[in-house]
């Protein structure tokens, strides 16, 4: 199936205008105009964004996936860019729901952008409820799985540096001081790797 992305970007299937942006570390994505109305739409063509509300990580996206096409009607969210470097492609979200009505495939492929983001924050919601132990291994797992890298050893995923623990304890609500401590732990019980700049986790 087509990816989202270019599914947006087919001129032959009502042309919109998108805008292809690089952004670095830590630069944001602000989706609402100076009236703070839903006005934009941000799709990751490479590299890894974080999804926020005020300060508060709530999901990471990668390629192929976007931010702004979902929202729970209550928080103000925006982006901000975790891997080093990212190319991003920026949207009028009048325009992407416009597209996306007049299409079939487009349809599926937001239905599944939308399936997607959904059952990952159900994921969290159920993750965040266990000790901090279980909470800091079973998240670690889920981002391994989604966004680790092959390493030596077949049997075990390496998270990206991207992924420091400062961004790790606001993911999982574990303060900063308690999440090192938790970390070695889970790697005395040999469940991860836990190294200065490694991090390894059973696959």
């Amino acid at each position: 199936m087509q990816t989202f992305i270019n599914f947006l970007l087919d001129d032959e299937i009502l042309a919109i205008k998108g805008e292809q942006i690089t952004l670095k570390k830590g630069e944001q994505l602000l989706l609402e105009d100076a009236e703070n109305k839903p006005q934009y739409v941000f799709g990751i063509a490479e590299g890894i964004a974080a999804i926020k509300s005020e300060e508060t990580i709530l999901e990471f996206i990668g390629t192929d996936q976007f931010i702004g096409l979902f929202t729970d009607g209550k928080a103000i969210l925006h982006g901000e860019i975790v891997s080093k470097e990212a190319t991003v492609w920026k949207f009028e979200l009048k325009d992407v729901l416009s597209k996306v009505a007049q299409n079939k495939n487009g349809l599926q492929l937001y239905n599944k952008h939308i399936t997607h983001i959904q059952e990952n924050l159900l994921k969290k919601s159920s993750i965040m409820m266990l000790n901090k132990s279980n909470r800091l291994l079973l998240s670690l797992r889920m981002l391994a799985s989604r966004f680790g890298e092959v390493s030596e050893d077949k049997d075990v995923i390496r998270l990206p540096q991207d992924f420091t623990k400062k961004i790790l304890a606001n993911y999982t609500g574990i303060k900063l001081a308690t999440l090192t401590g938790t970390l070695n732990k889970l790697n005395e019980e040999g469940k991860i790797v836990h190294g200065r700049r490694v991090l390894l986790i059973s696959s």
